[in-house]
């Protein structure tokens, strides 16, 4: 698949201090241990007719404002992807997967369409996650170092760009844009105060392909126990941002 190089990433991160000691010739360190890089590609997940998980009733049961809703997950090489499924609203929140490769979105069928992205497909494999997320986070398992991902737009969201959300008036314009904000958990359980920002539009141009958001050498990414991903944007009433919230992602590479 191509790549669009056209959308810039912006790192934040607090300061780290170093310290050092000295040793001598008779210390004997135990080795490093060894570090295995694992890219998790969403190709195990098992999908519907229509190429779609967004969980099921398989989940743990619980409660959402008065509708039975069931808490799943994908894992994939210790690595949590939750969702929230609502059987009666038919709605999710979460991390989904889809193999689709659609690149359009119509509100007649946005029960499928909302997991087209794009870039018409995958970007290695056949399947590729649709995050949605409302507070859920991805959780590594124990303490790794997120190298990076693939990101490119959900059809949904594009929609919206070139057309308008129905909610905030018209399409975007040059002075609109739209981020999705990620925040790395370290697995010491600190508060770092990081967040990288992805912009998935902005200057009258949007995401169109899938692109490399390369997080190797930040430390605000080295070991940490989870992510948790929110959306930012200039499209937005009282309730929050018009612009549906979606991105899809594919091929996360770590290192434990």
């Amino acid at each position: 698949m191509k790549t669009n190089k056209f959308f810039g990433l912006a790192a934040i991160v607090c300061g780290f201090a170093l310290s050092f000691t000295s040793c001598s010739k008779e210390d004997n360190p135990a080795p490093a241990p060894v570090k295995t890089t694992v890219t998790i590609g969403f190709e195990k997940a098992t999908l519907n007719a229509d190429g779609i998980w967004c969980g099921d009733e398989t989940g743990t049961p619980f409660e959402n404002y008065g509708s039975e809703a069931f808490a799943c997950s994908y894992t994939e090489s210790g690595v949590t992807f939750p969702v929230n499924y609502t059987p009666a609203w038919g709605s999710w929140s979460g991390y989904g997967v889809s193999n689709r490769t659609a690149t359009t979105f119509s509100s007649e069928t946005m029960a499928t369409d909302q997991f087209n992205c794009i870039a018409g497909g995958a970007h290695g494999g056949k399947n590729f996650c649709v995050v949605y997320p409302f507070g859920e986070d991805i959780d590594f398992g124990g303490a790794v170092t997120l190298k990076g991902f693939w990101i490119t737009n959900d059809a949904w969201t594009v929609d919206a760009i070139l057309n308008g959300d129905g909610m905030s008036p018209g399409k975007f314009e040059k002075e609109d844009y739209l981020k999705c904000v990620i925040y790395p958990t370290p697995a010491d359980g600190s508060l770092s105060g990081a967040r990288i920002e992805i912009d998935l539009a902005k200057d009258g141009d949007y995401i169109k392909d899938w692109q490399y958001i390369d997080l190797a050498g930040i430390d605000a990414f080295e070991n940490i126990s989870s992510i948790s991903i929110a959306f930012e944007g200039s499209k937005a009433n009282d309730w929050g941002l018009t612009t549906p919230t979606y991105a899809c992602i594919d091929d996360m590479v770590i290192e434990k």
